[in-house]
């Protein structure tokens, strides 16, 4: 938005840094790419110095908190930190049902609808900035290519990608790709399966590059990856027994709602089950120190978060039941360096 001298919530440093590392600003097209879970880490153990993306390289980003797509897309596509937004986590605990729902799904823990409509719509805040650059003259659309990125659905894109940013006017395009992250998260970190997916993302942008006139091309990700130890709540009864609700958010940023007996134990027993690889942050120390963001924080934060957030500084991971465990060699949401640092990668197009 800033870039077409369009005001944002928060200040941001991309128009200027674009001015310092392109041709020519304005371009008449902006491409926006967000490819979901290519943190620079997954960037620099997939491909090779002398990569297309690689080459064009600008920057390390560093994610908002948690880092995680709810969280860090939204706040990519609004300019609001999570704590603006209301968008904390992949669950949320909701207090005026007194449960967690899934933000995506808009499930319960167990799989239930919780309404006709999406709670997390009716809720959060996620402001249109789609129809607010619209109704400024500028052409805005969003493109989802979801997995599997098969040879036809890249070109299908290309096709439409390249007859909208090649029309009269002004163009902003949001490209959104759910790779590499459901990749990662089934095949981990290491997988050649993923190496294959950049090199066919790296294949599509250069091929954009060369069919789009007068385009500026911004690629980020949302945030990066970490291969998990995983450990099951569901085997600690214990620690289950002490909480009200189930661990929201994230298995590796835990929104913890402690029964009122137990808030003195809680502690060293976590501590111990997951051997002092997690910080415990009190409900007070998240909002003093404005972990989420800073404000005008959404109506409903304070209430959202529960007694403690715990949030995994090793590869070690807590997840809240076996299927979950089961579904995830690597995740994200955790504050190591590879959970945050995401790639700014600026090219302009060749014709």
């Amino acid at each position: 938005m800033a870039y077409f001298s369009l005001k944002p919530v928060n200040s941001t440093f991309l128009p200027d840094f674009l001015k310092t590392h392109t041709c020519h600003t304005p371009h008449k097209n902006l491409i926006y790419i967000l490819a979901d879970g290519l943190g620079s880490n997954i960037l620099t153990k997939h491909l090779p110095k002398n990569s297309f993306f690689n080459t064009h390289f600008k920057t390390n980003l560093v994610s908002v908190f948690p880092p995680t797509t709810v969280s860090a897309a939204t706040a990519l596509e609004t300019g609001l930190y999570p704590s603006q937004s209301g968008y904390l986590g992949w669950s949320i605990y909701w207090p005026y049902l007194k449960q967690n729902i899934a933000v995506f799904t808009n499930l319960t823990d167990d799989g239930i609808p919780a309404s006709h409509e999406n709670i997390a719509k009716q809720y959060l805040y996620h402001p249109d900035w789609i129809n607010e650059l619209n109704n400024s003259n500028i052409n805005t659309i969003e493109i989802d290519i979801s997995y599997p990125f098969t040879d036809d659905l890249i070109a299908q894109s290309v096709e439409k990608i390249c007859k909208f940013t090649n029309s009269p006017g002004e163009h902003i395009l949001y490209l959104y790709l759910n790779e590499p992250d459901h990749t990662l998260h089934k095949k981990g970190t290491q997988s050649p399966d993923v190496t294959s997916l950049l090199i066919d993302i790296e294949k599509m942008m250069l091929q954009l590059s060369k069919m789009c006139a007068d385009t500026l091309f911004v690629f980020t990700a949302d945030h990066g990856f970490i291969d998990v130890d995983p450990l099951c709540l569901e085997d600690y009864p214990e620690l289950m027994n002490m909480l009200q609700v189930p661990p929201s958010l994230e298995p590796r940023a835990m929104n913890l709602f402690i029964k009122p007996e137990y808030l003195e134990k809680f502690c060293s027993l976590f501590h111990k089950i997951t051997k002092n690889t997690y910080h415990l942050y009190s409900k007070q120390e998240v909002l003093k120190n404005a972990l989420f963001g800073p404000p005008p924080v959404h109506p409903l934060l304070e209430e959202m978060l529960g007694d403690y957030l715990a949030v995994a500084q090793t590869p070690l991971t807590l997840f809240p039941n076996r299927s979950y465990l089961d579904s995830m060699v690597a995740t994200h949401g955790g504050l190591t360096t590879d959970e945050l640092l995401v790639p700014l990668i600026i090219f302009e197009s060749e014709c």
